[in-house]
């Protein structure tokens, strides 16, 4: 899901955009992105609305079935939000006795009738949870029909997020009428159970509209049938690949539909792209062209992650006045037609809807990873200037709350869940550091894809992620997701640096933004050191709150640069030049003499004296070993060490230096 401050601002944006289009300069590229990820991500979007909230369903007795099939039959126009029709619901029963049955549906609907497997049964409704006694317990394993005649006027909204079904009209003057269920108003369209963990393996969606009125769906589009009642089409759609009940949308307008097929790199198969436009002569031709180009994007994103999970069916978009995007599964509602918020919401089909999170804590997996997403894109579409302009851009919302958290601690307010400065900005920043440290980057997508694969059309959390990041990169990862995922806030940094012949000196000192959280962050963190005559960047690990690094540079040092292209999430309070205070007594060489390097068993540190304390770090900044030289040659072992990077610290106090291990 994606938002945006207004349409003034996106009409603005996609001007530029299609300038940029022509011009493929990068000035423009990184004022397109400055400007338009403001529109997407501002501090204070429109979306801002406190809704009740809930880790699992809202009422126990839903949590006794497992669904397994829905029917809809609903009548819908493109000029109002009132429902009617009915919803049947096959389920199977999961608890050892089965006394009732309770579904959610907003107050404003009127039930005309329910049926339990085919009898009429009595309703008894409080606020928006309604329950059915049953005439006889069902025992475990029993399957069974619920279905639920209704209509009403519910409390849909005219734009925005979160009103479950919305009408608005579009600039173009085009009706339309949409839903959006994320996180919980699933309720004000339909009766439903709204537990994320309960996906239903198959949905047919049957919608009644007025001739000439279009329906998109979740799905593949079986038919549509104008001759049953005049004056009226009956559209029916059909999904059997397993969806959550927030992810399963319609959206009726006088669309026209564009159909083309996408054949993946390297194979035979292909898929259907099946899109939503406004059928209208003033409808931008600019937004068309940059959904046109969404095989391509779905090709690469496959390349990366796993094939497109949902490719027998489609992947397709219908253009609202959504504000953003919401990546419905196989058909995204969009209203914001950039091509880094298409590549967002089409990330989505990977995070959050095949791969769906557990508990709403771990909404991160979903939005981070979209986000994520958006900088690969443009690395892989723009140009390289552009991705970094987004990171900068997602960096600053990180550092502007101190004491942000990446994992959700209040499920309850939907302002919480879609935290942009947090669950997107900081959990996009998050995997990027996770890639950063990895023993590689085969190894990082790997882990991705890996992830597709384990729990592909299912749920899973943040702990089972990790494991799976753990295994691919042989090492623990505590230290890591306890900083940055359930630890609050980030490092900041004062830089200082001085140069000495060929030594160059470089002094960090750590503090961290959130005065609750006062724990030191090991992270590895980029230097660039300038010259007139060019630059080097360092990776160097972060193991104190003080801590001096010294490198062999010739050049002759102008400046220092932090972070430069934001491999890390941390903040900078400036970089001074010490003449002086970092001169150090030269009780290291500065030639470190190693070997053999790489190396399978062990490595040996030739001429050290004796005394210098040793500290030997994994990609994760975290401690594996410790001691201190013995003069002459000192060993450091690696013998039951996994393949990859180590960096072996050695000194003290103000006065360290580091060495990258290799161990294979």
């Amino acid at each position: 899901m994606a938002f945006s401050l207004c349409g003034i601002i996106m009409l603005i944006c996609l001007a530029i955009n299609v300038l940029f289009m022509k011009l493929r300069q990068s000035v423009l590229i990184a004022l397109l992105l400055l400007f338009s990820l403001h529109s997407v991500a501002g501090a204070n979007p429109v979306r801002k609305k406190h809704v009740a909230g809930r880790a699992t369903a809202s009422s126990p007795a839903e949590e006794n079935y497992d669904i397994k099939y829905l029917k809809f039959n609903l009548h819908l126009t493109d000029t109002s939000v009132y429902v009617a029709g009915d919803v049947l619901t096959m389920a199977q029963v999961v608890v050892s006795s089965m006394s009732t049955y309770a579904f959610e549906l907003d107050s404003s609907f009127t039930i005309d009738s329910a049926k339990i497997n085919g009898v009429n049964m009595s309703v008894s409704r409080a606020g928006y949870i309604t329950s059915i006694s049953l005439s006889s317990p069902l025992a475990a394993g029993t399957m069974f029909t619920a279905q639920i005649f209704y209509h009403g006027l519910p409390p849909g909204g005219a734009g925005g997020f979160f009103n479950g079904i919305t009408h608005s009209v579009t600039s173009h003057g085009t009706n339309c009428v949409f839903t959006i269920s994320d996180p919980y108003v699933a309720l004000n369209w339909w009766p439903c159970k709204q537990s994320i963990l309960d996906k239903i393996d198959s949905v047919d969606m049957f919608v009644t509209v007025p001739a000439g009125v279009v329906d998109g769906s979740n799905g593949v589009l079986v038919g549509v049938d104008s001759t049953t009642t005049t004056g009226f089409w009956k559209y029916h759609w059909q999904t059997h690949y397993p969806i959550d009940y927030y992810l399963i949308s319609v959206a009726v307008a006088k669309y026209a539909q564009y159909k083309s097929y996408w054949h993946f790199t390297g194979s035979t198969d292909s898929v259907l792209i099946h899109n939503f436009f406004l059928d209208t002569a003033s409808f931008n031709p600019a937004y068309k062209a940059n959904f046109d180009s969404i095989g391509m994007y779905l090709d690469y994103f496959s390349s990366l992650y796993g094939r497109y999970p949902f490719w027998k069916e489609k992947y397709g978009v219908c253009y609202t006045t959504l504000p953003g995007g919401m990546e419905h599964q196989t058909m995204t509602t969009i209203g914001v037609p950039n091509t880094y918020i298409i590549a967002h919401e089409m990330c989505h089909q990977w995070f959050g809807d095949h791969v769906t999170y557990s508990t709403w804590r771990d909404v991160w997996l979903s939005e981070g990873f979209a986000t994520f997403s958006e900088q690969l894109f443009l690395n892989h579409f723009w140009t390289p200037a552009a991705a970094l302009a987004h990171r900068q851009t997602y960096l600053g919302y990180v550092l502007g709350e101190g004491c942000g958290m990446t994992s959700v601690s209040d499920t309850l307010v939907v302002d919480s869940l879609f935290d942009q400065r947090t669950v997107y900005a900081k959990g996009a920043g998050v995997i990027r550091m996770l890639q950063y440290i990895a023993p590689s980057d085969s190894i990082f997508f790997q882990v991705l894809k890996t992830y597709q694969q384990t729990y592909g059309f299912g749920n899973a959390n943040t702990a089972q992620f990790k494991a799976i990041a753990e295994s691919l990169y042989g090492t623990s990862l505590d230290t890591f997701f306890n900083q940055w995922i359930y630890g609050k806030g980030y490092p900041q940094f004062r830089v200082s640096w001085d140069q000495v012949g060929s030594t160059a000196y470089v002094k960090l000192i750590q503090t961290r933004s959130c005065s609750a959280y006062p724990t030191h962050f090991y992270t590895p963190v980029e230097l660039q050191l300038h010259s007139a005559s060019g630059d080097t960047i360092i990776k160097v690990y972060n193991a104190s709150d003080t801590q001096t690094y010294l490198f062999d540079w010739a050049p002759t040092m102008t400046a220092v640069y932090l972070n430069p292209d934001v491999w890390t999430i941390c903040q900078q309070f400036g970089v001074i030049k010490h003449d002086t205070t970092l001169r150090v007594g030269a009780v290291i060489p500065d030639e470190i003499k190693v070997y053999p390097n790489p190396t399978h068993s062990y490595w040996q540190v030739a001429d050290l004296q004796e005394g210098v304390a040793l500290a030997l770090f994994d990609n994760t900044g975290r401690t594996i070993w410790t001691g201190t030289s013995n003069g002459g040659n000192t060993t450091v072992p690696g013998q039951k060490l996994p393949p990859g990077d180590y960096v072996l610290q050695m000194g003290e106090g103000n006065v360290k230096r580091t060495v990258t291990l290799v161990h294979w």
